[in-house]
Order: C-alpha cells, then structure tokens, then sequence
C-alpha cells in the first residue's frame, strides 16, 4: 500500500500595503518645480524694479524671490534629476540659477514697468538678457563657455545693444513729454501764487478789487 505524500504548500505571507514610489516625471511633481521657477522670477522682476520706491520693502521682496527660485533649482536638479550632481557642480548649479533668475527678473520688470519707470528699464532689460544667457550657458548640463562665442551669443548680444538703444530713444520721449509716472506718488501742480495783501489806499480805506 502506497501513501501519497502531498506536495508542501508554501504559505505565502501577506504582503504589507506599500506606498505608491514617488513618481519623478509626474504631473504634480513638474509643476511645482516649474512653478517654483516662475514665481521666484516674477518676485524678483517686481521687486528690482520697484525698489527705489520702497528699499526696505522690496528688498525683502527680492530675497523671498531669490529663495523661492532657489528653491525650484533644488526641487528640478536634485529631486526629480535622474542624477544628482557632485557638490562642485551643486555649488555652481545654485549660484547660476541665482544669477539667471535676476537676469529673467530684470528682462521682465524692465519690459512691463517702462512707462512707469522708462530710463531705470532702459538698461535694466538689456543688462538682464545678457546676464540670463551667460548664467544659463554655465548653468545648463549641456553648456559649455564655448557657447558664449557663437554666432547664436553674438546675436543675444546684437539683440541686447539694440533693446538699449531702442528703449533710451523711447525713454527720452516719454521723459520729454512729461508722460512718466511713479506708482504711489500723486501729480501735484502748482499751486497759484498768493495774492498780496491789498495796500491801504491814500485816504485811509482798504481798496478792494471787483
């Protein structure tokens, strides 16, 4: 008589509810990185353009601006990078994106706020475009400084020259024309001079005028 041997059976153990990984090219985790990109620069173009208005107030504007755009380099090159850089490369990676978050601020503030502000834009918005090419050359993992002599640069420089002397000419005009004005302050106009006091005439009465 033969007994049949029944074959183990492995009890599998019951596997635990694991969390989802965190998915680095989901939608949610691109659009904070890109909007903690755009809302640094946006800070940052009103602050540098409306600072003579306020210093204190916009300074600290221009700092929130700075972190908030620091923040996104960190969130877009080191937590949803596939590859973290070394710390040389994180250290110029943060200075960079600094710099080009200036550089985009000045190119922004200085084209939105011309009327109000048009010599201050006059230089700003060049000095920005110039600024934002070279931080993004030294900042992009593709770049090289050999790119800041090609004809691509040289155009970028082109460009800039002429949005100088395009928005001087303009900036003349509309200070010539008295059509400039500052955000918080009242146009005040003369006010009439005041009339003097009437003379007494010769025979003791005051004169009065009809």
């Amino acid at each position: 008589m033969t007994t049949v041997i029944e074959p183990e059976r492995h009890q599998t153990p019951a596997t635990k509810h694991r969390r989802p990984a965190f998915d680095k090219k989901s939608l949610p985790a691109r659009y904070s990185g890109q909007m903690l990109y755009f809302l640094g620069a946006a800070l940052i173009a009103g602050a540098v353009v409306h600072y003579p208005i306020n210093p204190p107030l916009y300074a600290i504007i221009c700092g929130v601006g700075a972190f908030v755009f620091l923040l996104g380099t960190i969130v877009n090159e080191f937590v949803l990078a596939d590859e973290r850089p070394a710390l040389s490369q994180a250290i110029s990676l943060v200075a960079f994106s600094l710099l080009l978050s200036f550089g985009v601020g000045l190119v922004g503030g200085g084209i939105q706020h011309f009327e109000q502000f048009p010599e201050r834009s006059a230089w700003m918005t060049p000095i920005g475009l110039l600024m934002s090419y070279v931080a993004f050359v030294a900042k992009d993992s593709k770049g090289r400084w050999r790119h800041l002599v090609t004809p691509f640069a040289a155009g970028v420089v082109v460009l800039a020259v002429l949005t100088w002397l395009g928005m001087t000419a303009l900036a003349g005009s509309i200070s010539s024309d008295g059509h400039s004005h500052d955000h918080g302050s009242t146009t005040q106009t003369p006010s009439e001079p005041e009339q003097a006091p009437a003379k007494p005439a010769t025979d003791g009465h005051t004169s009065h005028s009809h």
